[in-house]
């Protein structure tokens, strides 16, 4: 079972924080399929890497580095105020080369495992998942319209017209 809880999201909600470049989070893990405590031996800590496009894992109670892993994306933010874990992966956005996409990482490996084009441009600036998980949501900033994605399917299944920049 896998909960995820975001620790280092700065005060203006970008993710970033005090370091530039990186988007936090906290993982917790459990074998026994209870609840796992924050303070408890099975939390991890993760930053999502940006300009190198990996992921620093750390132990939260030390502050140590436990080590790290190649993502193959982008994830620039990721809020607690935003529903992203399907009970399997972890939703966000990417834009490479000016074309957003959902993505799909997997929160063991921390590779992407879908990425589901949207056909817009970028930038985006959020995913959100729909409480029961059956439609995800991100914005195409720059052509104007929020794409609807099937998150298990892994394609898009239509798309709301904004207007200018949502």
């Amino acid at each position: 079972m896998f909960g995820l809880l975001l620790a280092g999201c700065g005060p203006n909600g970008d993710g970033i924080g005090d370091t530039e470049g990186t988007t936090a989070a906290s993982v917790e893990e459990s074998t026994s399929g209870g609840a796992v405590s924050r303070a408890g031996a099975n939390v991890r800590g993760v930053v999502f890497n940006t300009g190198s496009k990996d992921v620093t894992l750390f132990d939260p109670g030390t502050n140590r580095v436990t080590g790290s892993r190649p993502t193959n994306a982008v994830v620039r933010w990721l809020s607690n105020e935003q529903h992203y874990f399907d009970g399997e992966s972890i939703w966000t956005y990417d834009y490479p080369e000016g074309e957003v996409q959902a993505i799909a990482i997997d929160p063991e490996t921390f590779e992407v495992t879908k990425r589901v084009l949207t056909g817009g441009a970028g930038p985006g600036h959020s995913f959100v998942l729909a409480p029961n998980n059956r439609r995800g949501f991100v914005n195409a900033a720059e052509s104007d319209f929020v794409a609807v994605v099937d998150p298990v399917a892994g394609k898009v299944t239509g798309r709301v017209e904004t207007g200018a920049y949502p």
